[in-house]
């Protein structure tokens, strides 16, 4: 007889589906249960909630069935606290969730406000709701400038061309990927007017440059930066100064290795990680990287360091536009992109391959190929 080994995987986004997956689907080591535990109704493709926000789609939710692998046991709560002394979990309604192994991949989301955002599904329909009901003419703030907040100013110009779109952000669109002129070109084209200054994040008034304040109109959506759950920080393991749980360059976090992190709220210490951004992108990969590592200490065997390099970064611009840039391995960007049309469809692609991959692993197990040598992220 063999013992069973209990691995929960916390967190049910692009990290944690993959890593779920990973394992059940593993040969190698024998009496692996696996559980996902997740609040969601769905599984949802964060990055396609601008489109929600915008009116143009209406859901972004994949049945949890489609994603996972038919061994993952899938559990729909809350974790409120890791016990890594008594190796449990405990959720919202206080029951306890044992653990021999467990692979943290909770996500990451915008700033907490009172504004409309595009944080999950719930504040995106809220958000669609709020733009949908605006009378014509009436002004929509964008507080940021990144990428989130470009692709939320493009979508809802698109689908509401009788708003007044202002985007606002201390030193306009200084972020590599959107700061580039053929992205001002098409948000010139949908009437997106670009202001320096910074918007209160519980009132949604407008400080421009000069000091000077104006009281919000219209709609706010509040897309400046991201923060991460504070789970970690609230169960005692060690955290970045930004609440990201802190790991080693094989995932595993120092001082308690049957823990191991993926995704966006995770900071990967040393060399391999500095590069590394929030996004689907490097999430999929660490999510595969946290499970091959686990299997390779239950196997015996030292686990390897990342090695993850990207390939592009893609914006999409609206009504089949898209802006995609080409970069090295390190994400520093190079001469090559694409625009428009083709931009917009590539764009497309990397969106649907990634559920695609997820789905794929549930019912093919191994088959993300690229983490058998150093992987490319896609955008």
């Amino acid at each position: 007889m063999f013992e069973m080994v209990n691995v929960v995987v916390v967190g049910g986004g692009y990290a944690g589906v993959m890593a779920a997956n990973r394992l059940a689907g593993s040969s190698a080591v024998r009496g692996l249960e696996v559980t996902s535990v997740d609040p969601g109704v769905q599984f949802t493709e964060r990055i396609r909630l601008h489109q929600v926000a915008a009116g143009i789609r209406g859901s972004v939710g994949v049945e949890w069935a489609e994603v996972l692998h038919r061994q993952v046991r899938h559990v729909q709560a809350r974790v409120v606290f890791i016990d890594v002394n008594k190796r449990t979990i405990v959720l919202a309604d206080r029951k306890e969730l044992r653990f021999d192994w467990l692979i943290y991949a909770v996500g990451s989301g915008e700033q907490a406000t009172p504004l409309l955002s595009v944080t999950n599904y719930a504040a995106a329909r809220t958000t669609g709701q709020a733009i949908a009901e605006l009378p014509s003419g009436s002004t929509v703030t964008i507080a940021g400038a990144g990428p989130t907040g470009v692709e939320v100013a493009c979508a809802v110009a698109v689908s509401r061309p009788d708003l007044v779109m202002t985007m606002v952000a201390p030193s306009g669109p200084a972020h590599p990927l959107t700061g580039h002129p053929a992205v001002a070109r098409r948000m010139e084209r949908l009437c997106i007017t670009v202001k320096n200054g910074t918007v209160d994040p519980s009132t949604g008034a407008v400080v421009n440059a000069g000091g000077n304040v104006q009281p919000a109109a219209g709609a706010t959506i509040w897309t400046v930066g991201l923060t991460v759950p504070s789970l970690a920080a609230d169960s005692g393991l060690p955290v970045a100064e930004d609440g990201r749980l802190l790991v080693d360059e094989t995932l595993s976090v120092p001082g308690h290795e049957r823990i191991l992190g993926a995704g966006d709220a995770v900071a990967v210490q040393g060399a391999a990680g500095g590069h590394l951004r929030a996004s689907c992108a490097s999430a999929i990969p660490l999510g595969a990287h946290a499970a091959g590592s686990l299997l390779a200490r239950l196997a015996g065997t030292a686990p390897p360091a990342i090695d993850i390099g990207y390939l592009m970064q893609c914006l999409d611009l609206g009504a089949g536009r898209g802006y995609v840039q080409s970069v090295r391995r390190d994400d520093t960007p190079r001469r090559w992109f694409l625009n428009g049309r083709s931009g917009g469809w590539t764009k497309e692609q990397v969106c649907r391959m990634t559920v695609a991959w997820l789905a794929k692993e549930a019912r093919e197990p191994g088959s993300y190929t690229w983490l058998s040598g150093p992987p490319v992220a896609l955008s």
